[in-house]
């Protein structure tokens, strides 16, 4: 069972919160955090419940199943921090907008650090210095979109992204970035994201790099990742060491043999299981993770066993090398397509680690390919502490 070492006797719904209060979400601004109104320990049985009664809907009743993973403390443990930018440009406003367009301020946050909410605030007050006009998504007008930082830990390095419906800001943000560099030296990079839809899509395809340094170093545990503006990131670091961790030692229980990392990213799970595998060859869209991934892997001293190469998962896995001993897969939330599963099943390999942040497709999935395979073991991740999200990952074993 799940389980964790939360208190729930005599706890109330609204009983203190560890470690520090959300004024946000005592003054009814803000109910992201869904569970933030539970005791602890409700919390954890929450995402218990739900976890079980997902997998069991798809008739998959896992007997080893380890304890979730927790942050020490929710409160600073967010790594990357997203942000709509609205209002006007002498009153900005930083945080999130529901379906119906009211904006929710969000820029104090007490999951991101300190140090990322002073930044933000300084950027708050930088934006009508810079005759940055917030874009208005109802009237279809304005040029600053949004706002993304990312940081390693322990805060040595991060990322300040500006989305932008045009380069027509690019000039201007420029000319601010000295002033935000002094005052955080820790912001390596800063970047511009053109995207001119209107449309609900987070960003564009043209990446502006505005700082000398194009990328940040972040270290989870068992691996260092290079990481970029437009590279994908576990946004919990405590919990995403453990995470790769957990990948390293399940593999290091059957050593050898080729492994093939689909979604493989910036290389977090294919630096992760490299040193037990005779070689790992990492597949990726994105032409950027694939150069982070080989910097990663050349620095960790693996560039002879960790490969990375640009292409897609599915072509991947239909030129798969005979006697595949491992698969990994981390897909987005919609999980496996049925032509990635079908070809899945066909490689055979004899282990496969599935790395899920919906255990509705992962349990839909792992149904579907268990004519095949078993799922021997599961660990749950808690990568998103106070919501009911939870990260997964499955070791399914060829029957």
């Amino acid at each position: 069972m799940i389980s964790g070492n939360g208190k729930t006797s005599g706890e109330t719904p609204q009983a203190r919160i560890e470690g520090a209060e959300c004024r946000l979400y005592s003054q009814g601004i803000c109910r992201s955090c869904g569970l933030l109104g539970l005791p602890s320990g409700a919390r954890l049985a929450s995402k218990e419940r739900s976890i079980l009664e997902t997998l069991a809907a798809s008739g998959i009743c896992p007997s080893n199943v380890e304890q979730i993973c927790l942050p020490d403390t929710p409160w600073g443990s967010r790594s990357k921090t997203k942000l709509l930018v609205g209002g006007t440009a002498d009153k900005p406003l930083l945080g999130v907008v529901s379906q119906s367009l009211e904006f929710t301020e969000l820029a104090q946050c007490p999951l991101s650090p300190g140090p990322v909410r002073d930044l933000l605030e300084e950027v708050r007050r930088l934006i009508p210095l810079a005759s940055l006009v917030p874009y208005s998504i109802r009237e279809r007008r304005g040029e600053l979109k949004g706002l993304t930082v990312m940081t390693n830990s322990p805060l040595s390095g991060g990322i300040l992204r500006f989305v932008l419906r045009s380069t027509e800001s690019v000039p201007r943000i420029r000319k601010i970035i000295p002033a935000l560099q002094a005052s955080h030296p820790w912001l390596s990079v800063v970047s511009c994201n053109i995207q001119p839809l209107a449309a609900a899509i987070p960003e564009g395809p043209e990446e502006v790099i505005l700082t000398a340094q194009d990328h940040i170093v972040a270290e989870y545990g068992p691996v260092r990742l290079f990481l970029s503006p437009q590279s994908f990131m576990q946004v919990t670091p405590e919990v995403a060491a453990a995470l790769y961790g957990c990948a390293r030692s399940w593999t290091a229980e059957k050593r050898g043999g080729k492994a093939l990392d689909l979604f493989c990213g910036v290389g977090g799970f294919a630096l992760a299981v490299a040193p037990h595998v005779d070689s790992v060859t990492g597949i990726e869209a994105s032409a950027v993770a694939v150069r982070n991934a080989s910097m990663a892997a050349a620095e960790a001293g693996l560039g002879s066993s960790a490969d990375f190469v640009v292409g897609d998962a599915e072509r991947a896995l239909d030129t798969s090398p005979d006697g595949l001993a491992l698969a990994i897969v981390n897909p987005p939330r919609r999980g496996l397509s049925s032509g990635l599963r079908s070809r899945l099943a066909a490689a055979g390999p004899e282990r496969i680690l599935y790395s899920s942040c919906n255990p509705e497709t992962f349990a839909r999935d792992v149904a579907d390919l268990a004519a095949g395979y078993s799922l021997s073991r599961l660990a749950p991740f808690d990568m998103f502490p106070l919501t009911g999200h939870c990260e997964l990952l499955g070791l399914l074993e060829r029957r």
